[in-house]
């Protein structure tokens, strides 16, 4: 099979099966009235099971793995472990928390009210919901950094082509979600998804960057998954928090330190 072949069928396995199953589970859930919780974690799945709600939830939770299985399907297997050093790990731990951490203090300097949740009950909630994030989305790495991003290196002349043109289409798989969060937002719902998409591409600036210095998909997913933790912390602890686009606005600031301490396409261009 040819490159543009496996590319194909790695995309269409991504998109169909995540589409199919996102937007499967959300019809039948509002068939059925019984609303899907598009941010539950798999501890919240288990305890729905027997329940009216499970099999929406169940469809909606399994959609996640489209670009797992697109992996698969392709048969181009990368390290899962890699070479992770103490710079990458560094990286991968510290950008989720640089990220939100604006958002955190102006939310507290704006006395935005807290969700005043015990502490045991907060902390519970976010360290369930990294572990299934970690096995649940954290698996979108190995289709998105494990085969899409070292196939566009392959193909473009740059890191910022290659990650450029991976965020849009990661961006663009997360659309139907994005959809049935705010779709009864209208107009408002437009300016959600540009922001998303440029916070998404963003990200996979920042993936790729510490997947290339450590070839481990396992980081990538670590990242992911915390990045993703963070953000729901964010909203957990301040639901009425309006600074969560400020944690997009980070991710290039990241950027934009990242490409001065390392310069890819500089350090490429000079060899």
């Amino acid at each position: 099979m040819g490159l543009q072949a496996r590319t194909r069928l790695y995309l269409g396995i991504s998109f169909g099966w995540t589409w199919g199953l996102w937007l499967g589970g959300w019809m039948l859930g509002r068939a059925w009235e019984v609303p899907v919780d598009t941010a539950g974690s798999l501890v919240d799945l288990a305890q729905m099971a027997g329940s009216p709600g499970f099999v929406p939830q169940l469809l909606f939770t399994l959609a996640v793995f489209g670009p797992l299985l697109g992996y698969l399907a392709v048969r181009r297997p990368r390290p899962v472990w890699g070479r992770p050093t103490r710079e990458t790990v560094l990286i991968a731990v510290s950008v989720p928390i640089v990220s939100v951490l604006p958002a955190i203090v102006l939310t507290l300097g704006t006395g935005v009210p807290a969700a005043g949740l015990p502490v045991a009950s907060a902390a519970g909630a976010v360290v369930v919901y990294f572990a299934s994030n970690l096995v649940t989305s954290g698996t979108e790495e190995f289709g998105w950094r494990g085969y899409l991003h070292p196939t566009l290196r392959g193909r473009e002349r740059t890191f910022w082509g290659a990650a450029w043109k991976g965020g849009l289409i990661w961006a663009v798989w997360h659309y139907p979600l994005m959809l049935i969060l705010y779709w009864q937002l209208g107009v408002v719902m437009i300016l959600t998804i540009v922001g998303f998409t440029a916070s998404i591409v963003a990200m996979a600036w920042i993936t790729g960057l510490v997947y290339e210095r450590s070839n481990s998909i396992a980081l990538a997913a670590l990242l992911h998954a915390l990045n993703n933790t963070a953000s729901f912390a964010l909203v957990l602890l301040f639901p009425t928090t309006p600074f969560t686009i400020v944690t997009a606005a980070m991710a290039w600031a990241i950027v934009a330190v990242l490409e001065k301490r390392y310069g890819v396409d500089r350090a490429a261009a000079a060899a």
